[in-house]
């Protein structure tokens, strides 16, 4: 016995059709976002590049720790910069090797103890952390490590933090807050605070 096959009706190909163009946008959002964060990271990697005492901070490698916060969110986020930062793994940054960690916030207490054995470079904060544990908390313990903090939120820099790579019109910026970045032991060279803008530390 032949199997009967239908055929589509109109409104049902509207529908399909709508769907396939809806999936298809949505893959290349992600794309573009998954692009813009490579981006971003390259963009960290040279910040960083700019502090003139990156020789005296690192030994053989440049670690850069990845902190996120617990639960699905924090998954997707350690995911998305875990990505974006692997090209990173290629590359040297003033002759050293640079190695990325990622790092689950449990509290503060343990993030300082893994910053004491690790002695990163950087500090990279996810979205969600302010969740978890106050930006004035987590720029205490990057102060007392000595390690660069970098965030993609204006307002976290503005609230502790040393560097922001934030979504700007029609590119992204990097926005500094000289106080804390000297806080944390940068000195960052000239070059950087031209091309960057500046925010001044709420108190």
């Amino acid at each position: 016995m032949p199997v009967r096959t239908s055929a589509l009706r109109p409104r049902s190909r509207r529908t399909f059709a709508l769907s396939i163009f809806l999936l298809v946008a949505l893959v290349v959002r992600t794309a573009r976002a998954d692009a813009a964060d490579d981006r971003r990271a390259l963009v960290m990697l040279r910040v960083l590049a700019y502090d003139k005492r990156l020789g005296d901070r690192v030994g053989n490698e440049v670690r850069i720790v990845i902190v996120y916060p617990d639960g699905d969110a924090g998954a997707t986020e350690r995911t998305r910069w875990v990505t974006a930062f692997a090209a990173a793994r290629k590359l040297k940054l003033a002759g050293h090797a640079v190695v990325v960690v990622a790092h689950k916030l449990e509290d503060l207490k343990s993030l300082d103890r893994m910053l004491e054995k690790l002695d990163p470079a950087a500090l990279v904060a996810c979205d969600g952390l302010a969740a978890k544990v106050s930006i004035e908390q987590l720029a205490g313990v990057t102060r007392a490590r000595g390690v660069l903090s970098i965030t993609t939120r204006e307002a976290e820099v503005a609230n502790g933090l040393a560097v922001g790579i934030v979504r700007g019109n029609p590119r992204d910026e990097i926005v500094v807050n000289v106080r804390a970045a000297t806080a944390e032991g940068i000195k960052f060279d000239a070059g950087l605070l031209q091309l960057a803008r500046t925010v001044e530390e709420r108190r």
